[in-house]
């Protein structure tokens, strides 16, 4: 749904469905931290939209029509701020809510083809990424409403549309309100969460202190002199992994060469080096250390 001016700067003080992924440590763009320094003010949320998210409000009518089409249902849309009955900081804007069911709602997604692989499984299977889970579980929680459907097209054509149901229950409403309610004390309080090694942070990190103060200096600390030794070690450990795994996998290349599938003795799948849709070859790995060593001592 479009947003008015005015719903968009009062989503800054409050917990939207967009954050919930961040809160919930499920999102590739943002983080904890990151949500945090943009409802104190730390830094600016600077996105105003582009292409996809414009298509993605165009196709939302196409979406909500395939999906009526699909379910035999309803739907309405609301374009009011819905917030929690008893926590006002809480809020959001759905999509839609299912007539004749006071216990559904319906979340529309459109797909375009850079944003396909996370919509996939190592299989190629189609699934919901779990941030969007998230994101209908927030809607979840101040709807009442326990029972989310997803519509998703895809941009290419060349899918049918996606449908997929979840439903949550108390417990996870419980313990996602627990969340909320510490997420939200860091920020009445302007203390910060706990940083975290997601890329999203260390953006977050760099616009907050974007300028340095020359000349200023921080004696190291215990806790810090512990952080630059492990950065330290970790960055030689990071050179030697990656060098190993890349060896193994191009062994394991040479020996596959045509044949796709690698076997066990007993006949257990350990490895599979397949073809995807898109034409490249991706690895998958069954391989478990213990059963495989335990197969050989039983073999003894």
């Amino acid at each position: 749904m479009s947003l008015t001016s005015k719903q968009l700067t009062d989503r800054l003080s409050m917990i939207t469905g967009s954050d919930a992924s961040a809160i919930e440590g499920t999102s590739p763009y943002t983080s904890a931290y990151g949500a945090w320094a943009t409802k104190t003010g730390r830094v600016k949320d600077t996105f105003k939209g582009n292409n996809k998210t414009k298509l993605g409000s165009w196709l939302e009518g196409f979406a909500v029509q395939e999906y009526e089409a699909f379910s035999g249902r309803k739907c309405r849309m609301v374009h009011r701020t819905l917030r929690h009955k008893k926590y006002d900081f809480i809020g959001g804007h759905i999509d839609r809510l299912v007539e004749g069911d006071p216990n559904r709602g319906v979340e529309c997604k459109a797909v375009t083809s850079d944003g396909m692989g996370r919509w996939l499984d190592e299989d190629d299977n189609l699934i919901v990424p779990p941030y969007y889970i998230s994101q209908v579980k927030h809607y979840a929680l101040i709807t009442g409403r326990m029972t989310w459907d997803f519509a998703a097209v895809f941009t290419d054509g060349r899918r049918d549309p996606f449908f997929k149901t979840y439903e949550f229950t108390k417990d996870d409403m419980d313990l996602y309100l627990e969340r909320c309610l510490k997420f939200w004390e860091h920020v009445q309080t302007k203390t910060p969460p706990d940083v975290d090694g997601s890329d999203a942070t260390s953006t977050t990190l760099k616009q907050e202190w974007r300028e340095s103060d020359p000349g200023q200096v921080k004696v190291a600390s215990d806790f810090v002199l512990t952080y630059l030794e492990e950065r330290a070690g970790k960055k030689e450990m990071k050179e030697v992994y990656h060098a190993q795994m890349q060896l193994m996998e191009n062994r394991l290349r040479n020996f596959l060469q045509e044949a796709d599938t690698i076997v066990a003795p007993t006949g257990e799948v350990l490895c599979t080096w397949k073809q995807t849709k898109k034409g490249d070859r991706r690895f998958n790995f069954n391989y478990k250390r213990e059963s495989i060593d335990g197969e050989k001592r039983n073999a003894v």
